[in-house]
């Protein structure tokens, strides 16, 4: 019986993440794309696709150019976390931009609006 509040795959991923990050600063050079975080990672239940989420700040580059950057350079990750990781296999990685954070300003933004003409009224 299961008595841990989190799945394999979720404490994996969570894992994959820390890891991911960590790979990231220290062997790509991100410059060009601006400062990255690695914000989420989801496992498949086999254990064999990670979806990758990423955000950059000051990035200055459309979305699809920031997943471009990582897509070319998947497998280079990929064997770095190969050389690391102590399970059988190295999932596939799939990388996503998450645009989170620059929805929550926004909608910050609307809700500063809407204060300040509220108070104006």
């Amino acid at each position: 019986m299961n008595t841990r509040p989190y799945s394999r795959a979720e404490r994996y991923g969570h894992e994959l993440q820390k890891l991911l990050g960590e790979l990231i600063s220290r062997e790509l050079d991100t410059s060009s794309i601006g400062f990255v975080t690695v914000t989420d990672v989801k496992m498949t239940n086999d254990l064999k696709i990670a979806k990758v989420y990423v955000s950059a700040i000051n990035s200055g580059q459309p979305s699809d150019q920031v997943i471009q950057f990582f897509d070319s350079r998947a497998k280079y990750l990929r064997g770095l976390m190969g050389s690391q990781l102590t399970s059988k296999s190295v999932p596939e990685l799939r990388f996503y931009y998450d645009n989170s954070e620059e929805e929550a300003e926004k909608i910050e933004r609307l809700f500063t609006k809407l204060h300040s003409e509220k108070a104006e009224e």
